[in-house]
C-alpha cells in the first residue's frame, strides 16, 4: 500500500511531532495492520521524556490491536480486514534462550515500538507470526489490553499459586489490576491489593481485589499479617519499589513465594529483618520478565485472548483517557511531569 499516513514520530529527548511520512512497505512474510487503538505503556514514558529511545526517528507504541490492511506474498491464513492484536516481542531465533523456547530473555531481541517502528500511527508492519485473529466478542477496547495482560499472566504463573491462597498484589496501577485479576482467575481464594492512591484502590476493588490496604494510613506488612494469620502464599510486586519490594518480602508467610514484575530502576538493599525473614523462612524471590514461551507467543497470549473473550478478564474499566495521535505529545508531558491523574491512556486512530 503505497501513500502517506499520519503518525507520532519522536526525533529527540522530548521531541515528538505529528506528522506525515510514508506507508511502510511490508515484505513477503509481513502484513500491514491499520491500528484502532494502541495504549501508553509506563517503559514508553521513560523513552519520550526521561532517558531516551533506543534510536531516532522512532514511531513508539507496542501495545495495539487493528485490521489488517494489506498481506504478504507468503502470508497464509490471514486476508485484508481480519481483526487482529500484535505480539511485539521479535526474538533473534539463535540465541540459547530462543532455542529453548524462553524468547523473553533473548538476549538480541527487537520490540516493535522501541527497536522498530510501532504504533502510535495509522499503520505498523508486522511479522505475520505476531499476529493474533482476534474473536468477534472481543473489542478493539479490550484487545488494546493484551499486551500489558500477558505480562500479569506470566508473573501469577510464575507465583506457582495454588487454589485458595492468599494473594498480595503491591502496586495497582495497569499492571497490578490485570495480575490481580488473574490471581483470581489461577485460584486464589483472596486478594490484598496494596496502594497509596484511594482511586485505584477502588478501582481494584471493582476489577476483584477482596480487600485493599491503604499503605498511607497504615503499616501494610502489619495488616496483612492480621488479615492472613501471619502471612500470605504468594506476594506479586507490581509498582517497581523499592519500598513495595521490601514489603512483599515481609508479607507473605514462611515458605511463601515474592514474584518481582515491577521496574524499580534502582538499588534494593534489604533490612536485616527481611534478610532473616528470607532465610529463615526460607522465602522464595523470583523475577519475571516479559511473557513469552513457546509456541511462540506462547501460552500467556492464547490464555488472555480466551478470557478477555469471555469477560472474565476486564480491561475497559482501567482505561482513563482515549486521546488522538495529536494529543499524544502533551499526553506524554503531563504523564511525566504528574500533572494529570490518569490510569490506561489510550490512543484512538
Amino acid at each position: 500500500m503505497k501513500g502517506k499516513m499520519k503518525a507520532a514520530v519522536i526525533h529527540g529527548l522530548k521531541d515528538i511531532r505529528c506528522e506525515r511520512v510514508d506507508i511502510p512497505a511490508i515484505g513477503g512474510q509481513d502484513v500491514l495492520v491499520k491500528v484502532k487503538y494502541a495504549g501508553i505503556c509506563g517503559s514508553d514514558i521513560p523513552r519520550a521524556m526521561i532517558s531516551g529511545a533506543r534510536k531516532y526517528p522512532l514511531i513508539l507504541g507496542h501495545e495495539f490491536c487493528g485490521e489488517i490492511a494489506e498481506v504478504g506474498t507468503k502470508v497464509t491464513g490471514l486476508a485484508v480486514g481480519d481483526r487482529v492484536a500484535v505480539a511485539p516481542l521479535i526474538p533473534c531465533g539463535t540465541c540459547e534462550y530462543c532455542r529453548g523456547g524462553n524468547f523473553g530473555l533473548c538476549e538480541q531481541y527487537n520490540i516493535i515500538g522501541t527497536g522498530s517502528d510501532g504504533a502510535f500511527a495509522e499503520y505498523t508492519k508486522v511479522p505475520a507470526r505476531h499476529i493474533l485473529p482476534l474473536p468477534d466478542s472481543l473489542d478493539y477496547e479490550t484487545a488494546a489490553g493484551i499486551e500489558p495482560a500477558t505480562i500479569g499472566y506470566h508473573g501469577v504463573a510464575k507465583s506457582g499459586i495454588a487454589a485458595g491462597d492468599t494473594a498480595v498484589v503491591m502496586g495497582c496501577g495497569p499492571i497490578g489490576q490485570l495480575t490481580l485479576q488473574w490471581a483470581k482467575l489461577f485460584g486464589a481464594a483472596r486478594v490484598i491489593a496494596v496502594d497509596i492512591f484511594p482511586e485505584k484502590l477502588e478501582l481494584a476493588k471493582t476489577l476483584g481485589a477482596d480487600i485493599v490496604v491503604n499503605a498511607r494510613e497504615c503499616d501494610p506488612v502489619q495488616r496483612i499479617k492480621e488479615i492472613t494469620g501471619g502471612g500470605a502464599q504468594v506476594a506479586l510486586e507490581t509498582a517497581g519499589s523499592k519500598i513495595t519490594q521490601e514489603q512483599a518480602i515481609l508479607a507473605v508467610k514462611k515458605h511463601g513465594k515474592v514474584v518481582f514484575l515491577g521496574i524499580s530502576h534502582s538499588e534494593l538493599l534489604l533490612q536485616e529483618k527481611s534478610i532473616e525473614a528470607v532465610l529463615r523462612g526460607e522465602i522464595s524471590i523470583q523475577g519475571s520478565w516479559n511473557s513469552y514461551s513457546a509456541p511462540y507467543p506462547g501460552k500467556a497470549w492464547q490464555a488472555t485472548v480466551e478470557f478477555m473473550a469471555q469477560g472474565k478478564l476486564a480491561f475497559k474499566p482501567m482505561i482513563s483517557h482515549k486521546i488522538k495521535l495529536e494529543e499524544l505529545a502533551r499526553y506524554l508531558d503531563d504523564i511525566a511531569n504528574r500533572r494529570i491523574s490518569f490510569n490506561k491512556v489510550l490512543v484512538a486512530l
